[in-house]
């Protein structure tokens, strides 16, 4: 097991930890906030019934990726730890989704054996003023946790596309699609990997991871796997 510093105060809700040998507040441990099957195969949202593989909007649309799996629902108090990490500067709270993300999702990473971990990309601007990306901290521990290299140069963004939550899912799959380009020197020099895990922080409607993988594809990856931290509902 990975030995983590942990902040002071509850990940979730911001509660100072009395315990400091707690990883959150004993409220939020009584909160039922990871993901459970069943789940759609291809993108990891919440399914209504066992008997179901694929989601309606995967039923209907095929990713072209194998798999994306997710560690929590993006609902409360998930949905404003993870805002409070982009935009209050809490990175210290990704080493709490680090931690649980071996716990509970650590085998099934091992276990797709990918010859790199990628972060969905920012645009750069955007990640110079906010001073780094969320889902690079993420796939360099998830990297590490796993014995497989990272890169973020791999995938460049060169669209600084509108806030996604103002969107609906047409329009974000439109603003994102030629959002995302490969960098074929940059994969050389990564010895041309064949089998790629994408690592983001969210997924809703699927476009970013769309995106990301659809220029990989492009590069010669065949093999695509994502991993979030947390999944939308939706689509059942």
């Amino acid at each position: 097991m990975l030995s983590f510093l942990f902040p002071a105060v509850c990940p979730l809700c911001q509660t100072e930890l009395l315990d400091k040998n707690e990883k959150v507040c004993k409220a939020c441990a009584k909160k039922d906030i990871f993901l459970h099957e069943p789940t759609c195969y291809s993108c990891g949202k919440p399914l209504d019934h066992a008997e179901k593989e694929y989601c309606a909007d995967c039923r209907k649309r095929p990713k072209n990726w194998v798999r994306n799996i997710g560690l929590c629902t993006y609902e409360e108090p998930v949905k404003s730890s993870l805002l409070s990490i982009k935009y209050h500067n809490k990175r210290e709270y990704i080493q709490y989704y680090l931690y649980e993300t071996e716990r509970r999702k650590g085998k099934w990473l091992k276990q797709i054996h990918p010859d790199l971990v990628i972060p969905v990309p920012m645009y750069w601007r955007k990640q110079r003023k906010r001073g780094f990306n969320q889902a690079e901290l993420l796939a360099k521990g998830i990297a590490k946790m796993i014995g497989c290299p990272s890169s973020h140069k791999i995938i460049r963004r060169v669209h600084d596309t509108k806030p996604l939550k103002t969107m609906d899912p047409g329009q974000r799959k439109k603003n994102l699609s030629h959002a995302f380009i490969g960098d074929s020197e940059a994969y050389r020099k990564a010895g041309s990997p064949k089998r790629v895990l994408i690592v983001d922080d969210i997924y809703t409607t699927g476009a970013t991871m769309q995106g990301v993988s659809g220029a990989l594809s492009n590069l010669g990856v065949k093999e695509i796997y994502g991993y979030c931290i947390a999944v939308g509902k939706g689509f059942s």
